[in-house]
């Protein structure tokens, strides 16, 4: 991920209320249901003014065009691929890319209660790391290295919902997006908390049933690395 930036917003908080979008995630906004009997194909695909991840640029500032599809399949099990562009220089070198793999399993216990759980993969074609962490002479603050070859990501996921409000908890199983620790120590094991709630305004008026508010906080801690650690903050209009 983009530890360079991530120093700089170490221990502080990152508000976005700008038109962005965060990597796919196939449960996240949605009310959970029992599992379905049948298959079902679906496809998305949007542009958006900034493309934000996990509080951190991917595109600095600049519109992104994203999409993807899901495979839904009986049980409540799931399949699916998310596509973004990045800016090479948000921790991807030579990678302009990003794409997603997932698949899981949703089970709605009721309209009120349901969990998810499954596996991502996150994947930059072209990208290469290769550099060694260190210590910035002018500043002393240690940084991060990053692993030869294409950056990439592996985590597990489970959480679960009540009505609207969502709680998710994600850990990578490989070095979190191929970041070695400024003591050269493996990050694999980071994990990022992400509590996230809705609320559409129909009960203030009917006129407003179709506006909603989303409210968001995350925290990422980094395996061997907590210098790294921080928290980010989202409040945004539907």
């Amino acid at each position: 991920m983009t530890f360079k930036k991530t120093l700089l917003a170490a221990s502080l908080a990152a508000l976005s209320m700008a038109a962005v979008a965060q990597t796919n995630d196939s449960s996240k906004d949605e009310a959970e249901a029992g599992p379905s009997s049948d298959w079902a194909v679906t496809a998305n695909i949007g542009v958006v003014s900034e493309y934000r991840f996990r509080g951190i640029a991917q595109t600095f500032g600049q519109p992104a065009v994203q999409g993807g599809f899901d495979i839904s399949m009986p049980l409540g099990f799931y399949v699916g691929n998310w596509n973004s562009n990045v800016a090479s220089g948000a921790g991807y070198p030579g990678g302009n890319l990003e794409t997603d793999l997932y698949g899981g399993w949703k089970y709605g216990f009721n309209e009120d209660f349901g969990m998810d759980t499954g596996v991502i993969f996150y994947l930059y074609p072209g990208s290469k790391g290769g550099f060694a962490p260190g210590i910035n002479e002018e500043t002393g603050v240690a940084y991060a290295g990053l692993k030869n070859g294409m950056v990439n990501n592996f985590e597990y996921y489970i959480g679960g919902n009540w009505k609207t409000v969502s709680l998710k908890e994600y850990i990578a199983f490989s070095d979190y997006f191929g970041a070695v620790s400024p003591s050269g120590k493996g990050t694999n094991g980071s994990s990022y908390t992400d509590l996230t709630g809705t609320q559409d305004l129909g009960f203030i008026s009917d006129s407003l049933s179709t506006w909603g508010v989303v409210g968001h906080v995350g925290y990422l801690a980094v395996s061997n690395y907590t210098a790294a650690n921080y928290v980010d903050l989202k409040l945004g209009i539907t």
